[in-house]
């Protein structure tokens, strides 16, 4: 694919992909797939969240020649996450067996549905904690500019979202996840004095 800079929009790869061009779906699914991973995670949890996102990947791959609106892949892409993520059960895990000949086939042809997941960064637990407390719109916000390295548009796309809502979103989100970080100090002090008094 083309340089960074010069990227092709979502609905050029969107038409590229339809006419048989496997190379424009694998370039869509590498740029949504960590916001795919992120909206599977916060519905089925981590464990499930990997089998959720190809499942949403690989749904979007054979539906996509019905995709009225290609310029708005994005969102498109986001609502199967969603609806695959609220039908996910033992019982739809026992279904799927019928369907692995296509779907490994799927994967061998389509590079970016077999890559890893994008992991969130090691070592820093407060963050983390934090993170889980802030509400869940602004913290896949976050997690998608900061920790995906997602670019705002994309992530405004993927959303349904304006732009200044993600932009909005990001600032106010900042601003909690410091008040979240600044608790847990405070609470981890409290404890630690505690410690030593009984001590």
């Amino acid at each position: 694919m083309a340089k960074v800079g010069a990227e092709p929009p979502d609905e050029v790869l969107v038409v590229a992909a339809i006419l048989g061009d496997l190379d424009a779906f694998d370039e869509l699914a590498l740029r949504y797939r960590a916001a795919v991973v992120r909206t599977a995670q916060a519905i089925v949890g981590r464990e499930d969240a990997e089998d959720v996102a190809q499942d949403a990947l690989l749904l979007a791959f054979k539906a996509l020649p019905s995709i009225e609106e290609p310029t708005k892949f994005g969102a498109w892409l986001s609502a199967i996450t969603r609806h695959r993520a609220f039908r996910f059960s033992k019982r739809e895990r026992s279904h799927q067996t019928g369907r692995i000949d296509l779907d490994e086939f799927l994967l061998e042809q389509v590079h970016a549905l077999g890559h890893p997941l994008v992991a969130m960064p090691e070592g820093d637990d407060e963050l983390k904690l934090a993170l889980e407390s802030v509400p869940a719109d602004y913290a896949l916000v976050l997690r998608l500019r900061f920790f995906d390295e997602m670019p705002l548009k994309r992530i405004a796309a993927f959303l349904g979202a304006p732009l200044s809502t993600v932009k909005w979103r990001i600032y106010r989100g900042k601003e909690l996840l410091r008040e979240q970080i600044e608790h847990l100090r405070q609470r981890g002090e409290a404890w630690k004095q505690t410690e030593k008094l009984q001590n």
